[in-house]
């Protein structure tokens, strides 16, 4: 037997889908333990493991690809599109790092914060394994793992609303405010809209994802829950990117119903019956907590304030300044991020001055940090990601596999959408690029026929 054969039965979906759900899984089920372990000794804070855990997985598991595409067998592996995605992704980190304004620093050295290059290779080998992961079982069991994350950080963000933790927030906090495992309340904001836009998916399509009533009805219930603490977090980014996941199933399922009438017709059913729920929930939080009035009387002095720079917590500022340096740096930007840069590379700029390690604008966060070449990679990564998810719902015969990745869709575009006025952190990201590679298509190049089925992995 071939000796690369050999070893290629090792290097199989099987693994890679163990190996995604165990980062998925793992990573918060460890916060639990380190902010119990807070408990009895102080030195141990929260997120004290994660950035280990993070980079040792980013070495490991780019070692994994490698040894799989080294023990493919020649001629059955076929070059995809999402492969070579996989390469240009690497190729811009790469220049970014050798024409960093200053190079070696990532978010001036914050373990909790930056993202360092083994924290790219976490999310582009999730992205990569996300692809080879075609099994209908391995991604409907994501899902659930998606399900279980939301849950455990949900029962912590629950508990944050009435005061109650853990352990305490390593960043920035406010008094009745969810915040979860993440240890910021927008970092919860982004994991939690991204999550209930999962979850509201799965009940949708409940018939082709549950096999129960009880099932259903338990998620139905769970995601009344999730949306509270998501109101909880008091940031504006979850409205946004809850009304982007509200505008997505609104247009799909209109156009679907006009497409297949009998076939939608449950989805549509279960959907008034969720935003019944959600409707619901916002009036108990409107008449039993402040976060809708604190929202609205914030964004009110703001746009009273009449200084625009201070519009979205100072995110018109920070991004200014970051467009500012654009013209200087555009072909490899200012360094990995490095977007610090944009403020203390500015003339005028003393010690104690405002400034911002993230753009707070994932898109802007790239151009300025990687350079415009390597935005352009990454929304032609988004737009060939969207498109093909979108054939799939429209042409998929099978009802299953369209559902996944209807829901998987919905999932992109509330994170790409909230992700405009947040920020990258890896212990967060790494659920955005594990969906993105569950719905790239498998699209084989220079190949007219059909896609690969599994055994072409």
């Amino acid at each position: 037997m071939d000796s690369k054969s050999g070893l290629g039965s090792i290097f199989t979906e099987k693994l890679f889908y163990r190996a995604v759900v165990g980062l998925l899984v793992g990573l918060p089920v460890l916060e639990l333990f380190t902010e119990i372990a807070y408990r009895f000794n102080n030195e141990i804070h929260p997120l004290y493991f994660v950035p280990l855990v993070l980079d040792i997985y980013g070495f490991l598991a780019t070692l994994l690809i490698v040894l799989y595409w080294f023990t493919a067998v020649p001629g059955k592996r076929k070059l995809r599109y999402s492969d070579i995605f996989y390469f240009t992704l690497l190729f811009f980190m790469v220049i970014a790092i050798i024409f960093s304004q200053n190079f070696g620093s990532f978010a001036d050295g914050d373990l909790y914060y930056s993202e360092n290059p083994l924290h790219f290779l976490v999310y582009f080998s999730l992205y990569l394994a996300g692809t080879l992961i075609e099994n209908e079982k391995y991604r409907r069991n994501i899902l659930y793992s998606f399900v279980f994350v939301a849950l455990l950080e949900g029962i912590f963000g629950f508990l944050q609303t009435f005061d109650i933790e853990l352990s305490y927030s390593v960043f920035y906090h406010v008094a009745r405010t969810a915040y979860g495992l993440t240890q910021n309340s927008n970092f919860y904001a982004g994991m939690c809209v991204l999550f209930v836009a999962g979850v509201t998916g799965m009940y949708i399509f409940a018939d082709q994802i549950l096999d129960s009533k009880v099932k259903e009805y338990a998620l139905l219930a769970f995601a009344g829950f999730l949306f509270y603490t998501m109101l909880g977090s008091r940031a504006r980014l979850a409205w946004v990117g809850f009304a982007a996941l509200t505008v997505f199933y609104v247009i799909s399922l209109i156009v679907m119903y006009r497409k297949d009438k009998d076939a939608i017709k449950p989805a549509v059913k279960r959907t008034l019956i969720l935003l019944g729920v959600y409707l619901a929930v916002l009036g108990l939080v409107y008449f039993f907590t402040d976060y809708i009035r604190e929202i609205a009387v914030r964004s009110y002095w703001e746009v009273a304030n009449g200084d625009v720079d201070k519009m979205g917590s100072d995110r018109i500022y920070n991004w200014r300044k970051g467009l500012e340096q654009i013209p200087k740096h555009w072909l490899t930007g200012v360094g990995l991020d490095n977007y610090r840069y944009v403020f203390v590379s500015c003339p005028d700029y003393q010690e104690g001055m405002y400034l911002q390690d993230k753009a707070h604008n994932e898109f802007l966060h790239v151009m300025v940090t990687q350079g415009i070449p390597a935005l352009i990679n990454y929304l032609a990564l988004l737009v060939f990601t969207g498109v093909g998810a979108v054939k799939c719902v429209l042409k998929e015969t099978s009802a299953k596999k369209r559902a996944i990745t209807w829901i998987l869709l919905g999932m992109l575009i509330t994170y790409v959408v909230q992700s405009q006025f947040n920020c990258g952190i890896p212990y967060i990201a790494i659920y955005f690029w594990m969906v993105i590679g569950l719905i790239t298509p498998r699209t084989v190049i220079g190949h007219n026929k059909n896609a690969l089925n599994s055994s072409d992995l």
